[in-house]
Formats: structure tokens, C-alpha cells, sequence
């Protein structure tokens, strides 16, 4: 089965996140994802948005951030793109809190709602892509 990928654009502002969710959901829903899997990409998507702008840019900001929606091989997958200082959202483990101050459980439940989450940084993006 080959890849097919949906993409959505918004400017990372609070004030898109409604509208966000709602593009996801229906694009998750055309995509033939269960109600389980639908459930864990939205937490997934809210916490890397609200990050983005709370921690990345300290605020409501016109840079884009960039979200592609897909099946590949029957595997649920999102690719998260910001424009905010690098950030790996792929590096949690036991030290992680004694040295990041991120102030919540969100790596944890973005961890934990995933089955893979890998990260790199291309031409000042954080890509994110994560499997569910």
C-alpha cells in the first residue's frame, strides 16, 4: 500500500487551534482511522501546537506551523513542522525532566500516545513525525 499524506497550515496563534482540530479530524476520519487512534491524534496534535507556541515562541506567532496526515502501509502517521528554536520531541526518558523545564507531562503523553515519534531539524524547521 502506498503513502497517502493530507496537509494543513496554520500560523501558530491559539486562535487556530479550534479550527485545526477540526481539520484533523476530518482528515483522520477520511483516512479510515479508529476512534481510538483519531482520539490519540488529537491530544497528540493540541500538546505539540500549544507547545510550539507557548515554549517555542513564547506566544502567539504568524510562523507557520505545518502538519501532514497519512496512511503508509496501514500506519497511522503525522508529521509535525514549526518554525521554533530546535526542539526533539523524540528524547524522553527517565532524566529527561532533571534537565529540560517544560513544566507539564507533555513529552510523556505524546510518548505514550505513539507507537514512534522521531524528530530532526532541516533549513530551521523541527520536523516531528510520529506513528500511531
Amino acid at each position: 500500500m502506498t503513502a497517502h499524506f493530507t496537509d494543513i497550515s496554520v500560523s501558530a496563534r491559539y486562535s487556530e487551534l479550534p479550527g485545526l482540530m477540526a481539520s484533523i479530524t476530518e482528515r483522520a476520519a477520511g483516512l479510515g482511522a479508529t476512534a481510538d487512534d483519531a482520539l490519540r491524534l488529537q491530544l497528540v496534535v493540541e500538546e505539540l501546537f500549544t507547545n510550539t507556541i507557548a515554549h517555542g515562541h513564547h506566544g502567539d506567532s504568524e510562523h507557520p506551523v505545518s502538519l501532514a496526515l497519512g496512511r503508509n502501509n496501514g500506519v497511522l502517521t503525522l508529521r509535525y513542522e514549526d518554525e521554533a528554536p530546535p526542539f526533539d520531541n523524540s528524547k524522553f526518558g527517565q532524566n529527561f525532566r532533571l534537565t529540560v523545564e517544560v513544566g507539564g507531562q507533555g513529552l510523556g503523553l505524546i510518548h505514550g500516545m505513539s507507537k514512534t515519534v522521531r524528530y530532526q531539524r532541516l533549513a530551521q524547521r523541527n520536523i516531528t513525525e510520529i506513528e500511531f
